[in-house]
């Protein structure tokens, strides 16, 4: 019998890259993936999760879909449009793959892979990595056999679903870090401060930092990776103002378009500080290193779920929430030195109702999927139960 083909579609590529690094560990599984090549629709920036997925030599197949939109605007007809669409490219795809198992991490382009996923009789489990179930996730667990979930108090999961409470899986770079050059810059006697909007940046967070550099370089180091997303804007205004800082201050900025994902965990090992949005995998990864954090939680996120993500950090004394309205220079310095000597390991990771978020996500995520290989039929399972595995 050969390897198991599986097959990972969804909009978290973190998660979905530290399944992939466990599952290809052995021979016993094949990976093909689906997902976005450009970072944004209708700009032609390559996605982060298209080279990252190349570079590991794993099948990459895209698809043109749309999403359901909340509010009713010429976009609505537009992405309607584009839902057949990606019905019909993925139906293509699945019958060319014969898959043994799709795995949706959530996001829209999920969706129609997962609706004939099960038109196909192919079994589907889905990962949701937030406190409220996204609407894609929600509606592909009816379909699926299973669904594993990051957070016990998860709300909106649909009822008779077979549920594995597994938290988020972390990339082993992440839990234990690998030296690499990208600290070796500026005054080591100054704090270290990683600010981060993800590979596609963030404006708002991108626009303060560079009214408060000049204060900023003068007591921290800094390492930000500002985002490629509108032709590098961001970027090339920073660099703008890196390059009117003082000589002896200048060297302790280092602006970067992208970070390499296995440089990350090197970088929150040593930072004093984080900050950045509060994705659900950030807050992951917060949680493995214990460092403090300043989160600016993305103010239109479905369900608001950023600020969702953001507060379970913030209970257990691990981060501040700044909320995008009221981000400002002063708010934000103020912010800075009043967390930025707080680094420890905190209560977060010592709680034994998170536990399962430090490192052992991806090894019960991947035995949920060996176990659901193995099973015949999960068609009987009536009413929802957790499984502490």
């Amino acid at each position: 019998m050969g390897p198991k083909k599986i097959l990972i579609c969804g909009g978290h590529l973190s998660p979905a890259l530290a399944l992939i690094e466990k599952l290809k560990e052995n021979k016993l599984y094949q990976i093909i993936y689906i997902g976005r090549k450009f970072a944004l629709e209708g700009d032609k920036t390559i996605s982060l999760e298209y080279r990252t997925i190349i570079n590991l030599k794993i099948p990459f197949f895209t698809i043109t879909t749309g999403r359901f939109q909340r509010f009713i605007s010429p976009w609505f007809f537009v992405s309607l449009f584009k839902i057949p669409i990606g019905l019909i490219q993925s139906f293509v795809i699945l019958l060319r793959v014969r898959p043994d198992l799709v795995i949706s991490f959530g996001g829209y382009l999920s969706l129609p892979v997962c609706i004939n996923a099960w038109l196909l009789k192919i079994p589907i489990l889905i990962h949701e990595q937030t406190p409220i179930m996204g609407l894609s996730n929600r509606l592909i667990a009816k379909l699926s056999k299973a669904v594993c979930l990051s957070w016990p108090e998860t709300k909106y999961v649909p009822g008779n679903t077979r549920i594995y409470l597994t938290g988020i899986p972390v990339r082993k770079s992440i839990i234990d870090p690998i030296n690499s050059s990208i600290l070796d810059f500026g005054d080591r006697n100054c704090p270290l401060i990683y600010i981060t909007g993800g590979s596609l940046g963030a404006q708002s967070i991108n626009k303060i930092i560079g009214e408060v550099l000049p204060q900023l370089v003068r007591h921290y180091r800094i390492i930000h990776q500002s985002g490629r997303a509108q032709n590098e804007r961001d970027y090339k205004n920073l660099q703008k103002i890196k390059s009117a800082l003082p000589n002896k201050t200048k060297k302790n900025y280092k602006l970067v378009k992208l970070i390499d994902p296995d440089e990350i965990g090197n970088i929150l090992h040593h930072a004093d500080l984080l900050i950045s949005r509060s994705g659900a995998n950030t807050v992951a990864e917060i949680a493995c290193n214990g460092i403090p954090a300043i989160l600016i939680p993305l103010p239109w996120a479905a369900n608001n779920e950023q600020e969702s993500n953001a507060s379970i950090l913030e209970k257990y004394g691990l981060a501040q929430i700044v909320k995008q309205s009221e981000l400002n220079p002063k708010s934000l310095l103020t912010a800075i030195e009043k967390n930025i000597g707080k680094k420890s390991q905190s209560n977060f990771r010592r709680n034994t109702e998170y536990k399962f978020i430090a490192t052992q996500s991806v090894s019960k995520m991947t035995e949920v999927i060996s176990s659901l290989l193995s099973m015949i039929d999960l068609n009987n399972e009536k009413s929802q139960t957790f499984f502490f595995l």
